[in-house]
Order: C-alpha cells, then sequence, then structure tokens
C-alpha cells in the first residue's frame, strides 16, 4: 500500500464551459480592463456566485485579496463560497482573517458559527453566535442568528437554554428576509405548530423548503424524539437539491453521512 495519496483521490478539477450571465459578462470585461481593482474581483465573485459558479468565485476573491490583503469584505465573501462547496475549514480560517480586520463585521461573526456548526465544532459556533447576536442591527438579523443558536443548543442537548433563546423571538417582529428561519424558531418557542409550519415549507421553491425544514428536523430530532420524522424531512432536503450549496442544503447532507450510526 502506497503511503502517497494518490492524484484521483486529490485533484477533482474537471472543468466544463461555464455560460455566464450578461451581469457577469459584465464583471468579467470589469476585471480585464481594471486587471488590479480587488472590487472588481469581488464583484465578479458576487455574479458567479448568483450562478453557483462557487470555485470560480473563490478564484475571482482571491485574485481581489492578491491585490488588496487588508480588505475584510474579500475574505467574508471568500469564506461564505468555501461554506457553499462544502469547505467548513477554509471557510473559518476566511471568517476569522476577515474579523481580525474588522471584528464588528456581522456578516463574518454570523458565518463564522454557521461554518463550525458545520463542521460539528458546537461550542465554538455558541461563541461566535453570541456576538453575532449582540451586533445584530435589527430583528432580521436576530431571528437567523437565534434560529442557529437554537439548532446548536438541540444537538448539545441544552434545551432549557434552547427554549430561553427561542423566547427572544416575539410573533410581532418583522422578519424580513429572515422568514423561513421566523417560522422555526417560532415551533421551539411553543407558538406555531410544527407540522404545520412543515407543511408551509413544502410548497416553497427548493431552497426555502430546506430553510424552513432543516431546523424542524433538528427539532423532531432532538426535542420531540421523533428521529423517523426527522430522518424523512433531511433526505427530503437531499431530494430536493436544487440549490446544493445552501446552508440548510449542507446542514442536512452532513446529518445524514452519519444517520444511521
Amino acid at each position: 500500500m502506497s503511503l502517497k495519496a494518490a492524484k484521483e483521490n486529490k485533484i477533482f478539477d474537471r472543468r466544463e464551459p461555464l455560460t455566464p450571465s450578461e451581469e457577469t459578462k459584465k464583471a468579467q470585461e470589469y476585471v480585464k480592463d481594471h486587471p488590479t481593482d480587488p472590487d472588481g474581483y469581488m464583484e465578479l465573485g458576487l455574479c458567479l456566485r448568483r450562478q453557483m459558479f462557487f470555485r470560480e468565485a473563490v478564484e475571482a476573491y482571491s485574485m481581489g485579496i492578491s491585490y488588496d490583503p487588508f480588505r475584510c469584505l474579500l475574505y467574508r465573501h471568500r469564506g461564505h463560497a468555501y461554506v457553499n462547496l462544502g469547505l467548513y475549514c477554509q471557510a473559518a480560517a476566511d471568517f476569522e482573517t476577515g474579523l481580525r480586520l474588522n471584528p464588528e463585521n456581522w456578516d463574518c461573526w454570523y458565518h463564522l458559527g454557521l461554518s463550525y456548526h458545520l463542521m460539528g465544532e458546537y461550542e465554538r459556533a455558541l461563541k461566535a453566535y453570541d456576538t453575532c447576536y449582540e451586533l445584530a442591527p435589527s430583528d432580521e438579523f436576530r431571528i437567523c442568528t437565534a434560529d442557529w443558536m437554537c439548532m446548536t443548543l438541540m444537538k448539545l442537548g441544552r434545551l432549557d437554554e434552547m427554549k430561553s433563546v427561542a423566547n427572544r423571538i416575539r410573533p410581532d417582529m418583522v422578519p424580513g428576509g429572515s422568514e423561513g428561519y421566523f417560522e422555526r424558531v417560532l415551533v421551539y418557542n411553543g407558538t406555531r405548530d410544527a407540522d404545520e409550519v412543515l407543511a408551509e415549507a413544502e410548497a416553497k421553491d427548493d431552497h426555502m423548503f430546506a430553510t424552513g425544514a432543516y431546523g424542524l428536523a433538528v427539532y423532531f430530532e432532538c426535542v420531540t424524539g421523533e428521529k423517523e420524522k426527522a430522518g424523512k424531512i433531511l433526505k427530503r432536503i437531499a431530494q430536493r437539491d436544487d440549490t446544493w450549496g445552501g446552508f440548510a442544503e449542507h446542514a442536512a447532507a452532513e446529518r445524514l453521512k452519519t444517520w444511521n450510526e
């Protein structure tokens, strides 16, 4: 048996021709004409991410970093793309670096907590989320942070603390872009019925279904003890994988890897 890893196990570099959107084409033209502008590479990375070209987005952000290694947002966005690719350690490293440059960047704290959560580093995730919640500028940001805090506490078996965090979220809050998170936190604190919220999530597109349903799977597994129901939700998320790079999609896939252990 060789002591060296085989190339086939380490290099997964299949490159298919990409069809850029009009906005991606414009960003590509901009960096061609302005090859040393880090903002141009950041915009290109954002355009590529919207098309789910995550590896190419990482490359764009990396080029931006090569021209300005002290730009927090480049690490924030590259870390996000690393999460989309399932490269959580690399993502955490980027968010930690971003926070050295700007300790009050809410996005870095939020995604750092997510990276640690997906790695199974739940205590580290909680520390990040505690700071993230304190820095949240509005209810929209408090809601999504509280949701991931609750799921982390559920996985640690600290259900009293979970309920305390869930009780911070009230039905009269305005969720904004955190609607999927909002409904399931209201399940955690007893305001809404879990099966009703699950049925509502089923009617949404793949990404919003995953966003709304993943936390319910954690709730059924860790709080109510309904593991069979939780497993069905996780498998349903895996089947509806049009947006496979999303956070809930990754979290469901990670849990399924060890589901029968």
